[in-house]
């Protein structure tokens, strides 16, 4: 279940929090499907407007708890009420459309999923309007009217449903594997590829649920999506063109051909995109600033599974060649709210290297310019400043560096 905060989170399509235990096919990459980024970036910037959300769950027993959490700005709101005779509502403002969600006795964020527990819950797009919720037996059979931002989310789910049922299938497959079959790197790798093709096959969908609704905010979502994968800029681009000029300078839409610029921008040899983000004690760190050293930029986060078991490997590369030269900036992709977690892995894996984050989760802004959509994520700078390498992990890592400080 995604943070409501990070507009949802996924490990390889399977999403992951604290308090959710699902595996990616791939232990080293934490990819984003769309319905983890429909809350990645900030939608419309629009005057604050009242909602207000009426539900009735006939199963639902005084006295139960009902918590509304969702995003607002670099904030995540938290809002609860209590059951009266199955009904429950919620009034307050917005600035612009966000996804938000309902958990039933639980605030996850507060209180760990223990193992093997099932949290009801239920997402939904929290808008300027009267939102209507109703159900029989629990908060995940909802149904909501009175929201067109619900009607076109269910739609795109319901367009992605076969491919999210393929998703599904490949993960149980996986599983059913005998253990050692799970670790053969042959075997890993072409389920990998198969994951990789639905993963493109996804993509595909969201342009073509961007082009049904053009004029909607859904459909920008859709395109800043899939602009972040490379084979997606043609037809992104067709589609990005026929988007009213009000969508296009939305937060989201200047976003677009950013996203779709970062591809050519980070390919080897070109000089590296520059940014300036905070430290932890809120000093600027800007990329140039390591010129002169080889740098690797590191895209990583606490909640990142994978991200936290290859930090061993960082710290060994960093205390190896440090001295000779190499310098590490760690990019967080924590997300709002989240500073503390942000820190305390910091010190938990012992990074002592440069460290900087916008706290926006996968809205991050270096993140863009960079195009990433799947962490770990990392760049080999060189001391001019241009990019040498890519996605260097484990192994990999050091091997480059040894290539390039033993033979100095």
């Amino acid at each position: 279940m995604p943070s409501p905060s990070a507009y949802f989170l996924a490990i390889t399509k399977f999403i992951t929090l604290p308090y959710l235990k699902q595996q990616s096919l791939s232990p080293i990459v934490m990819r984003v499907s769309f319905l983890v980024f429909t809350c990645l970036f900030p939608l419309f910037t629009f005057a604050q407007t009242s909602y207000e959300i009426q539900a009735n769950i006939d199963s639902l027993k005084n006295g139960d708890q009902i918590y509304l959490i969702y995003p607002s700005g670099p904030l995540q709101i938290t809002d609860s009420t209590i059951i009266q005779n199955g009904q429950f509502n919620f009034k307050g403002i917005v600035q612009y459309p966000t996804l938000a969600s309902l958990y039933l006795n639980r605030n996850p964020y507060v209180t760990k999923q223990k193992n093997g527990e099932v949290i009801d819950y239920v997402r939904f797009y929290l808008e300027p309007s009267k939102i209507n919720m109703k159900a029989v037996d629990s908060l995940k059979n909802i149904v909501t009217t009175g929201s067109k931002s619900n009607i076109l989310y269910a739609d795109m789910k319901k367009m992605l449903k076969p491919n999210d049922d393929r998703f599904t299938a490949l993960q149980k497959e996986f599983e059913s594997l005998p253990k050692d079959e799970q670790k053969d790197s042959t075997i890993l790798a072409g389920m990998i590829l198969r994951e990789q093709k639905l993963f493109e096959e996804s993509h595909v969908i969201h342009v073509e649920f961007a082009n049904k609704y053009i004029d909607s905010y859904l459909s920008v979502i859709s395109l800043a999506h899939a602009a972040a994968q490379p084979g997606m800029t043609t037809s992104v681009e067709k589609a990005y063109q026929r988007l009213p000029e009000n969508l296009k300078n939305t937060p989201v839409g200047k976003t677009i051909p950013v996203l779709l610029r970062s591809h050519k921008a980070t390919e080897i040899g070109q000089q590296a995109p520059d940014f300036e983000q905070q430290n932890p004690d809120g000093k600027l760190i800007k990329l140039s600033s390591f010129k002169g050293k080889y740098l690797l930029i590191d895209f990583w986060a606490s909640w990142c599974s994978p991200c936290r078991e290859e930090n061993p490997n960082l710290v060994a590369a960093y205390q190896k060649y440090s001295a000779k030269g190499f310098e590490i900036l760690g990019v967080s992709m924590d997300n709002p709210g989240q500073g503390d977690k942000w820190k305390k892995a910091i010190v938990d894996d012992k990074l002592i290297w440069p460290q900087v984050s916008d706290l926006k989760g996968w809205d991050n802004e270096a993140s863009k310019y960079y195009g990433i959509r799947s962490i770990p994520a990392n760049f080999l700078i060189d001391p001019s400043g241009k990019i040498i390498a890519k996605d260097l992990r484990g192994k990999s890592l050091n091997e480059k560096l040894a290539e390039i400080f033993v033979a100095k």
